[in-house]
């Protein structure tokens, strides 16, 4: 997985790409701590790019949403594929993130 933080439908947003995994852990983690809650709890997440996610970086995602309510906050995701959509659903994760 690659991330980089960018602008998304006119706001800062985080651009995920690639395969996402178990391996990305500590990526992902790295990410957190790069994106200021406070400031802005509403996270665009643009998922256009990731082509794989299994179900630790499902997790990963959760762990996104759930700052992101501790902020206030939730999350935006937007360009996911139909297969990276149906994965996310099937895991519920449309509960935590908004999709569009």
């Amino acid at each position: 997985m690659d991330y980089a933080f960018t602008t998304v439908g006119g706001c800062d947003g985080i651009l995920l790409s690639g395969r996402c995994t178990y391996e990305d852990g500590d990526r992902f983690h790295a990410m957190l701590r790069g994106w200021d809650f406070a400031a802005s709890p509403v996270v665009p997440l643009d998922l256009r790019f990731v082509t794989f996610i299994d179900s630790a970086a499902i997790g990963m995602l959760f762990m996104l949403a759930n700052r992101c309510r501790e902020s206030g906050g939730h999350v935006v995701a937007s360009g996911a594929t139909a297969h990276i959509v149906r994965a996310l659903r099937r895991a519920t994760l449309d509960r935590y993130i908004e999709f569009r």
